[in-house]
């Protein structure tokens, strides 16, 4: 219970292979959440489809907003980013997909697939202060 408040806090700094870990943790933990939402949904009689898929789910967007914002701030802390660049990030991520065979698939893909994908490489990837520090004081 001791680690509890810890999970949703956003001060301090994370560094790579713990971003990494606590990315993993969090997503077992939202497919969990998404098992049960859609468990709920189908006990209520609701159909899970994908012209339903927003409407019906719309708890496990929320759960996903509450549990990986605290992580990403910690990471972006480290390596010496604003925040505030989640919020871009964020609405990004929340344009819907278009259908399957529509021509707008092509669009989607280069504005919001390819970007949120470099992000991520970016956030995972980029070095954090501990090795900066490190390297200055070799250097």
């Amino acid at each position: 219970m001791k680690d509890f408040p810890q999970f949703f806090d956003w001060r301090g700094e994370l560094g790579r292979l713990d971003y990494l870990k606590e990315i993993i943790k969090r997503l077992v933990i939202l497919s969990l959440i998404l098992g049960i939402n859609i468990g709920l949904c189908l006990l209520v009689g609701l159909e899970i489809t994908p012209e339903t898929w927003d409407k019906n789910l719309s708890l496990t967007t929320i759960a996903g907003f509450a549990i990986m914002v605290p992580v990403d701030i910690r990471r972006l802390n480290d390596i010496g980013i604003s925040p505030w660049w989640l919020v871009p990030v964020w609405f990004l991520s929340q344009i819907p997909e278009p259908l399957d065979g529509s021509p707008q698939v092509g669009a989607y893909t280069l504005l919001v697939i390819i970007p949120l994908l470099l992000w991520g490489l970016f956030i995972l990837f980029k070095p954090g202060k501990t090795l900066r520090e490190a390297r200055r004081q070799i250097g």
